[in-house]
Parts: C-alpha cells; structure tokens; sequence
C-alpha cells in the first residue's frame, strides 16, 4: 500500500476516523446540558424538515378570527417577559423569576381567555410551586464571579452565543409556522362530542375534563401519579446526599450590615427555633394565619371538581403551597415541631387509596378502573350522587400534597445539615 510520509492510507483514514470519533463521544458523551439540548432541538428540526421536504407548508382554508387587540397586547406582554427573563438570567436571577412568572401568568390568562379554566386553574398553582422551587433552589447555586465582568468577549465565546440564539431562533419560528398552518385547517371529526355526551350520564359529573381524568382515562391518570412519587421519592433520595458549601450556610450580606439596634433580625436560620422574629414577624403571622384559609379553599376546589373547575391535583396543590410556605418564612424547625408531617406517608395513603378504587371494581366483574356512580336519599340532604372517581380524587389530591412537600422540603432542609468536610464519614454530618 502506498505510503504518505511514511504512514500508508490505511493509518492515516483509521487515525482520523480515531479522532473523529473522540471528538464525537466527547460531544455527544458531555454532562453538560448544553450540548445535550442542542443535539435534541437540532435532532427535531432535522426530522420535522425531512417529514415536509416532498409536501410542504400549505395554510389551511379555515376561517380565520379576527385579532383583538387586548389579546395581542397580552402576548405582547409574555413575550416581553419571556425574552426579559431569558437576558436577566445572566445578570440578576430574581429578576429573571419574577419576569418567568409574569410569562405564565399571561398562559393562565390565556387558557381563560379560551374557556379552558381547569387548565387556568392547574398552570396557575403549577407556577407558584414551580417559583417556590426557584426560590429554594437559588441559595445553593454559586455566586456570581464579578471580577472579569466588563472583560471583552472573545470571537469563540461570541460565535457560540450567536449559534445559540440562530437555533433558539429557528425552533421557535418553525414551532410557531406549524402551529398557525395546523390552526389554519378545518378540524376533522373528533372523539370530543363522545366525552361531552356521556361525560353526565355515565361519568356522574358536569366537568367534562375532570370526568376524563378520573374517569374515562383513569388508568392514565394512575399512571402519572405513580411517576409523581417515583420523581418525588427520587429528589429525596439525591438530595440526602448533597451537602451545601460552608458560604452558603452563613448569613446573607444584606443582614449581616444591618445596626446593632436590629440586632433581633441578625438570625442564621440555620440554629434558629424560630425564624419569624423581627422583619419576618408580620409574614409569619400572615401564612400561619393563611394556612386554614388555604385549608379551605384546597377542601373547596376538591369537592366542586366534578361538576365545577378544580379537582384533586389542583388542590392538592393548594394544600402544598400553604404548608412550603410556613417551611419559608417560619423555619424548618419550627414547622416540624408544630405540624405532624409525613409526605411519605401521604404519597403511599394516596396510592393505596387510588389502587383500592381501581381494584374495586373487579370484585363486581367489572374491568379495572370501571366507575359506578350511586345515588344517595340523605335526611336533610335530600338526593345525591356519589362517584366512585370521588375516592381515586382523594388518592390524587394525598399524592400530590405528599410529593410537592417531599420534593421541596427535601430543599428546605438543607438550611440544617451541617457541611461534610472532605474525608468526613456520613455519620459525621448532621
């Protein structure tokens, strides 16, 4: 075989098909999330673009609606928001999270806006749980590095900012092409009128989307809370592991220059019983005093949500986000000393309480998951209906508040767990 300064072909194609290959595997093989969503967003446009490579992009003959201008306005507002956090995230991520809730707020005007309020009901508590995670997440992460901030950018870093954003770019408007070209046609039949005719008669309730999800897709449904736990009890499992850097375990700056006469606001809550002195004294009486409220309100949500907007999940929620808040401004100590949770228990009660819906049925002969709706005389009450969905709600609405407790007190926790040292035995730490 001939040779090429003194190594044939054969060698020269096998070292570069080498080092391509250590460059692939070092791309594609990265921890970093990056790269990862990268390949993905790019791996989706290449397939959406072959799937349309022999037909085309063909707007439908649909009648359109004519816009109005206080929605456009409304988008216009969360996509500034959207945008605004995006450019914030980089230099204040406060600001970055109130301008991300400002953008799901717009989603949940949205979703009323086109008569869709269980969906309004659900993105709306879903955004405070998910800020609530923001904002317990956001102690642990690093501080910022200030040093080389006015530092020029170089070509490299400026080349990967504008590939990012071509691609950001591209998704976007491709997402937004399909969406208005599929919206354009007129929609085939569907199974919606099926759902909307038997959702009262043979489901017991007027929510037709409700109905759906304890109902006739019950078995779906069951399947989704029992990924809930799963990723629940997965959080707990990882975070029993982590342990924050001593920096974050100290005070903030913000308290740590405040005057001697404040001095009952210089509190580490990392050794305080009781967090909820000083400044944080009139928003510890308020979320003490909003927990029965929220009680209420959650009770409220579940028992309408057969024949009115809520159901189980959204007021599993509810019940949730009033018990994290006592953990964020009362302390954890002081939570755990005052109120008897356990979300393990919680998620497993639910989970039996949704499995014995299911498997009831089939001590009738009926398949699994069957529902039966009985109708009740009650003195005073005069005629009711009961569904047997009602109890698979109760199993939802116990597994949801259990799994949002586990997952972001697993968070609120490590405000009490020591730091371990390197070479420090787990027994050691706190």
């Amino acid at each position: 075989m001939r040779a090429i300064n003194g190594k044939s072909i054969f060698e020269r194609t096998l070292a570069l098909l080498s080092g391509f290959g250590r460059r692939g595997k070092r791309f594609f093989g990265t921890q970093r999330l990056q790269p990862q969503l990268i390949c993905l967003v790019c791996a989706a446009m290449v397939v959406a673009v072959a799937s349309l490579w022999g037909t085309g992009l063909q707007a439908g003959t649909r009648v359109l609606l004519p816009l109005s201008p206080s929605f456009a306005l409304l988008w216009t507002l969360g996509m500034a928001c959207a945008v605004a956090a995006a450019w914030q995230a980089k230099y204040h991520r406060l600001a970055a999270l109130m301008l991300m809730g400002g953008a799901g707020l717009c989603t949940c005007i949205t979703f009323v806006w086109f008569s869709a309020p269980d969906l309004a009901l659900t993105q709306l508590t879903v955004e405070v749980v998910t800020t609530v995670l923001f904002l317990l997440g956001l102690r642990w992460l690093p501080m910022r590095v200030t040093a080389n901030q006015n530092a020029p950018v170089s070509h490299r870093t400026a080349a990967r900012r504008a590939r990012d954003l071509a691609i950001a770019a591209a998704a976007g408007t491709g997402m937004a092409l399909l969406a208005y070209m599929l919206m354009s046609r007129p929609f085939p039949e569907g199974i919606s009128t099926f759902f909307l005719e038997r959702a009262l008669p043979e489901g017991g309730g007027k929510n037709v989307v409700n109905v759906m999800l304890v109902d006739f897709r019950g078995f779906d449904t069951f399947g989704e809370i029992v990924v809930l736990g799963i990723v629940a009890l997965t959080v707990y499992a990882l975070l029993r592991r982590f342990r924050p850097a001593p920096e974050t375990m100290q005070m903030p700056p913000q308290q740590r220059s405040l005057p001697p006469e404040r001095a009952s606001d210089l509190l580490n809550p990392r050794h305080a019983r009781d967090t909820a002195v000083g400044y944080l004294m009139v928003p510890a009486v308020l979320v003490r005093l909003l927990l029965p409220l929220a009680t209420m309100v959650a009770v409220y949500l579940f028992l309408r949500g057969h024949n009115a907007p809520g159901g189980g999940f959204v007021a599993g929620l509810v019940m949730s986000v009033a018990l994290l808040l006592q953990y964020i401004v009362s302390g954890t100590q002081w939570v755990e000393a005052h109120l008897y949770l356990r979300p393990r228990y919680w998620m497993g009660l639910g989970m039996l309480c949704a499995l014995a819906t299911g498997l009831g049925s089939l001590a009738f002969g009926y398949p699994f998951m069957t529902t039966h709706t009985a109708h009740l005389h009650l003195p005073l009450l005069g005629d009711i209906h009961i569904a047997s969905a009602l109890f698979f709600d109760i199993g939802v609405f116990t597994l949801v508040v259990g799994a949002a407790i586990l997952i972001l007190t697993a968070l609120a926790h490590q405000s009490v767990r020591g730091h371990r040292q390197p070479g420090q035995s787990k027994e050691g730490a706190a």
